[in-house]
């Protein structure tokens, strides 16, 4: 999230990262280098990866397949309409939780989804109200699942549970399916 050349990035306005570039030659070099289906590309990523993700997507709209960015800390005020028509075909799916206090989810992806569902038609979303044990395994004494900071809601991705809010559908089913 590192916006300037100080090392700035607790403030980042919703500006693009100072390794934007960087990142996006890391990716072609890789691209370069083995044999890589370049209609297949997927980015995602959980808080400043979830901003990379944004990041990465805005400013190269044309490279990537699909984004899934986790209670992902891109602002929405730097977002800008032109911006958001690059990604309008880009099917994204955002995953959070309504209660994390790291990345406030009114300032971040709420907005956002909200602008991007008016033009969107490959948009997705996994809204969870918190973040809690769904295993079993982690209770409190009174017997109910234990309650995480409500910013790790990278849990339910990696625990196969983000389903989207209106089709039903499965996120790692989604994404083998992505395709441009």
């Amino acid at each position: 999230m590192e916006y300037d050349e100080e090392g700035h990035w607790q403030d980042n306005p919703g500006t693009a990262s100072v390794y934007t570039k960087a990142l996006r030659e890391l990716i072609q070099s890789f691209v370069d280098k083995f044999t890589v289906d370049t209609d297949r590309i997927i980015i995602g990523g959980c808080s400043n990866g979830g901003y990379m993700t944004m990041n990465m997507v805005l400013q190269y709209p044309d490279v990537f397949a699909a984004a899934y960015p986790i209670c992902e800390a891109y602002k929405d005020s730097g977002i800008t309409d032109k911006q958001l028509e690059g990604i309008r075909n880009l099917p994204i799916w955002f995953t959070y939780a309504q209660n994390d206090t790291v990345v406030p989810p009114a300032d971040y992806e709420a907005p956002t989804i909200e602008r991007l569902r008016a033009i969107n038609p490959n948009l997705r979303t996994s809204v969870f109200a918190d973040v809690h044990d769904t295993s079993g395994l982690y209770t409190n004494e009174d017997g109910t699942p234990y309650q995480y900071q409500g910013h790790w809601s990278w849990f339910y991705f990696f625990n196969n549970e983000c389903v989207d809010d209106t089709t039903g559908e499965n996120l790692w089913a989604w994404l083998g399916k992505q395709h441009k």
